[in-house]
């Protein structure tokens, strides 16, 4: 779940709330809409994931095979989250080629980690943020509008790690031996929706724990579930 240096301090720094399940979201809307005749439609992205295994020092390295089954598993929990809601979603099925997509999920991955780091309570937390929750992807991402003619998009972006044998030995030793508990893999997401017409997020749900595994269906079906909790319709 922890690729990037700074998303490895972030987790560390939190280890202590790592045994549960820390979920927070922002809602600016109750309810979308744009015209009375006219129900918005929710462009929804393919899953930004990436799982990593941890080495004995806690390095982490990505896992191709790993980030593969997520995105899989995740993407299909997605499709299904939407089956039976009354909402007008689009997903994205090649309208916006892969490098410009690449840039879009690049950028909503920079600014919801500032989101998750600085506007929650904290050392990082931005006095400037107290009591307001302002944030936005710009004016450039109204590109997507213009290529698919939704109002709003849906991101999801998660990162996954697991211990990797030298790890699990590790702590096993450490246990045992220090009678200390080393932090093992952690599931770090966000799921965002942002007004195509602004730029602006209307919406954004965090998700911090050490639980949970990507890999396989019905656990990632329950992730995506936790990520979309408090989604407005």
């Amino acid at each position: 779940m922890v690729v990037s240096a700074l998303r490895l301090g972030f987790v560390l720094g939190l280890a202590a709330l790592l045994a549960g399940c820390v979920q927070n979201h922002h809602r600016l809307t109750e309810n979308l809409v744009r015209a009375a005749d006219k129900p918005p439609v929710i462009l929804v992205l393919p899953v930004d994931a990436e799982l990593s295994e941890l080495s004995f020092g806690g390095a982490p390295t990505i896992r191709q095979d790993w980030t593969v089954a997520a995105r899989e598993n995740m993407n299909q929990a997605l499709h299904a989250s939407f089956a039976d809601k009354n909402a007008n979603i689009a997903f994205h099925n090649g309208d916006v080629d892969d490098d410009d997509l690449a840039k879009i999920l690049r950028l909503h991955a920079a600014v919801g980690r500032s989101i998750l780091i600085h506007q929650y309570e904290g050392p990082s937390k931005l006095p400037t943020k107290q009591g307001k929750f302002e944030w936005t992807l710009g004016p450039s991402i109204g590109r997507l509008a213009d290529k698919t003619s939704a109002d709003y998009v849906l991101f999801v972006h998660v990162r996954d790690s697991y211990s990797g044998p030298g790890r699990v030995a590790a702590q096993v030793i450490a246990a045992a031996v220090f009678g200390v508990a080393i932090q093992g893999g952690a599931q770090i997401g966000f799921a965002s929706l942002v007004d195509l017409k602004s730029g602006d997020f209307v919406w954004y749900n965090r998700l911090v724990r050490g639980a949970g595994d990507l890999r396989t269906a019905e656990p990632a079906k329950e992730t995506v579930a936790a990520l979309l909790t408090g989604l407005p319709q």
